[in-house]
């Protein structure tokens, strides 16, 4: 980024994402998984559902403001502060997502996919001249705070990869599809970067640009694009819902990932996939259904072994430095299998193996 002074540290996370991204390596990712799990018994990043599975954490974890809010974590920002020093110690890199709130609304948590989530015009009633601004600048504070808190055991900031207003290409979030025009988006996007950055002086954030997929051309991902200035990672967010052998899920996954790694080489900027993995929405016994993996009778249970074989097909034409899974909440709304004492998911084998590939990079 032009007239950006990073943090050494930033500017060795960068070059070590794009080591990843110029190979036929894959850093892979789970997201909460150093202090949410269902087979972990500590919270403090030194266990993972995948460390406890395969040996090893995940090179990547994902973290969310929701746990600064104590949404997901009720040991809020102090909490995770130390989970994210543990992770780092470990050699684990960080990426923050943000589900933001209705900043329209009384209260300060996030009301996903409620019928509030997308009124009040909150896109621009909180930027400057608004009437919302100093509420948001509130939660840019919350999360400028917490970075400045994350340091290494040499008092350096931890570098982490920032991701605001992922998946804008839907309807779900205020900031998406329908809700916010494309230049009040893009306007939005650098006035966040330029408050951290610049107001706030938070030099050890990366900046993830994700809109959710598949992506049907060049021009339709780049409609949305901040500017060079305010991106490092150009990615996007795919799940495979409900899988059969006709969506061809896959192939449709590949063929987005080299229309994001051909903008990204026009940018000079990177590849990752942002979100991925298995969605079944299979009911549940209590009447709800499965969001993520079933617990058991799965339809593709190999499903990691043919993601697999499709990023090797691709080999480092993707320029994809990592991918990440989303969170195992709960025994009923997990996306990365897991054992406990007394319960091994039925595609624990698959997924081993594919941890175990060399071309997947799993922390040290």
């Amino acid at each position: 980024m032009e007239n950006d002074i990073r943090e050494p540290e930033a500017i060795a996370l960068l070059e070590r994402l794009e080591d990843a991204a110029y190979s036929d390596k894959f850093l892979f990712g789970h997201q909460n998984a150093g202090h949410i799990g269902v087979s972990i018994k500590n919270n403090d990043g030194s266990e993972s559902d995948i460390k406890n599975l395969t040996g090893h954490h995940p090179a990547v974890i994902g973290i969310d403001t929701l746990s600064l809010t104590g949404y997901e974590d009720p040991g809020k920002a102090e909490h995770l502060v130390k989970v994210v020093k543990n992770l780092n110690r470990q050699g684990v890199i960080i990426t923050l997502s943000a589900h933001m709130p209705n900043f329209t609304l009384g209260g300060e948590g996030f009301y996903d996919y409620s019928p509030n989530m997308t009124e009040g015009n909150v896109g621009e009633r909180i930027m400057p001249g608004g009437d919302l601004n100093a509420k948001y600048l509130r939660f840019l504070d919350m999360i400028a705070d917490f970075a400045m808190e994350c340091v290494d055991l040499q008092g350096n900031r931890i570098p982490m990869i920032f991701r605001p207003f992922h998946e804008d290409s839907g309807s779900w979030f205020w900031w998406g599809k329908g809700h916010l025009s494309v230049d009040k988006y893009i306007a939005l996007f650098r006035y966040t970067i330029d408050y951290l950055r610049d107001k706030r002086g938070i030099r050890n954030f990366l900046y993830a640009y994700s809109p959710n997929g598949m992506i049907e051309s060049e021009e339709d991902y780049m409609r949305k694009y901040p500017g060079d200035n305010y991106v490092d990672i150009m990615g996007m967010d795919v799940y495979d819902d409900r899988p059969s052998s006709k969506d061809k899920f896959f192939e449709r996954t590949m063929d987005s990932m080299r229309k994001i790694a051909s903008c990204a080489q026009d940018h000079g900027k990177i590849c990752a996939i942002t979100e991925i993995g298995l969605r079944t929405l299979d009911s549940a016994s209590d009447g709800g259904y499965y969001e993520g993996l079933a617990p058991s009778g799965n339809k593709v249970k190999n499903w990691y072994g043919i993601l697999l074989q499709s990023l090797k097909k691709e080999g480092d034409d993707l320029m994809c430095a990592y991918l990440l899974t989303w969170a195992n909440f709960s025994d009923t709304q997990f996306w990365v299998p897991y054992k406990t004492d007394s319960f091994r998911h039925e595609m624990c084998d698959d997924f081993i193996s594919f941890a175990s590939d060399p071309q997947i990079v799993m922390a040290p």
